[in-house]
């Protein structure tokens, strides 16, 4: 159960083991798979996660957007420890009480890198839009790593 009847009335289960201990610091997240196999995520804005504008804190949308988009990476052969690069636009707050919900989307893949991305809503409100590159499985190199 996941002490949110209005997330589970949507189909969202409480998304159990495999996190790291800074998501359960700051979940719990939920996930529903979708018909085509695919998953979404959401998580509950709680007032531990509001700025001091009383929105939701941007690191908070953005932590959440990477463990929905890391999920997805690491289902199709990426190494979902971490972005390459990261890109997001934020366009709306999330508020309090709002169920904030990802479905992330793979949008292509090369030999050493997956291009993913996705977007968070609330309702119908966009809230952030993000697009990263990921490694894939043993092909972080040090052609990856920046120079001082």
């Amino acid at each position: 159960m996941t002490n949110d009847a209005n997330a589970e009335k949507l189909g969202y289960r409480l998304i159990l083991g495999g996190a790291d201990a800074f998501m359960r610091l700051i979940g719990p997240f939920l996930s529903r798979q979708e018909r085509e196999g695919d998953f979404t995520y959401a998580f509950r804005v709680r007032e531990a996660h509001a700025n001091a504008s009383g929105a939701a804190h941007g690191g908070m949308v953005m932590s959440f957007a990477e463990m929905a988009i890391a999920n997805a990476v690491a289902a199709n052969g990426g190494n979902a420890s971490g972005a390459l690069s990261w890109n997001a636009a934020f366009l709306a707050p999330a508020n309090p009480g709002d169920l904030v919900e990802c479905r992330p989307k793979l949008i292509r893949s090369t030999g050493e890198i997956i291009f993913a991305g996705g977007h968070c809503y609330v309702g119908e409100s966009l809230v952030l839009s993000v697009k990263g590159l990921w490694p894939t499985l043993g092909s972080r190199s040090k052609s990856f790593v920046y120079p001082d």
